[in-house]
């Protein structure tokens, strides 16, 4: 077995050996499932393909706050482009350091808002705390 990068995805060894041979159930209905390296997946619901993907929310203060926003969201928002269906829903999860303020979170919180809304994305569901040991850029995941 390959050994563990020391940062980033794991390798494509690693993840055909420890990670596809365990998968929860088989379902027919997954039409695209996990692949090494790939965040997004198509099931069939009903009939109809949907994308989901999932990725961390990785948030730059150093860029100033508005623009770490929105590489964070358009982030978050490619994957799903690029399964070729257009991004619809967002389940977000905040996992914030202590040191954010209000003020921060609201300003990232609106950059958030309007990416969506002007994307045509609905927030659906989430996460938002602020935890000890937690720490910038990866602050948490979406799906």
């Amino acid at each position: 077995m390959s050994e563990m990068p020391e940062i980033g995805k794991i390798s494509p060894d690693i993840f055909r050996e420890l990670i596809y041979p365990r998968l929860g159930v088989a379902s027919q209905d997954v039409l695209i499932g996990p692949r090494s390296g790939v965040d997004a997946a198509v099931i069939n619901l009903g009939g109809k393909a949907v994308s989901l993907t999932t990725d961390p929310v990785f948030i730059v203060p150093e860029y100033g706050w508005e623009r770490a926003a929105w590489f964070a969201i358009h982030i978050l928002l490619s994957d799903s482009v690029t399964s070729g269906l257009k991004p619809k829903y967002l389940t977000i999860d905040l996992n914030l350091p202590m040191s954010i303020t209000k003020d921060q979170l609201s300003l990232v919180w609106q950059v958030i808002h309007d990416q969506c809304a002007q994307n045509g994305v609905s927030i659906v569901t989430g996460h938002t705390a602020r935890y000890e040991n937690c720490s910038y850029p990866f602050v948490g995941g979406a799906t």
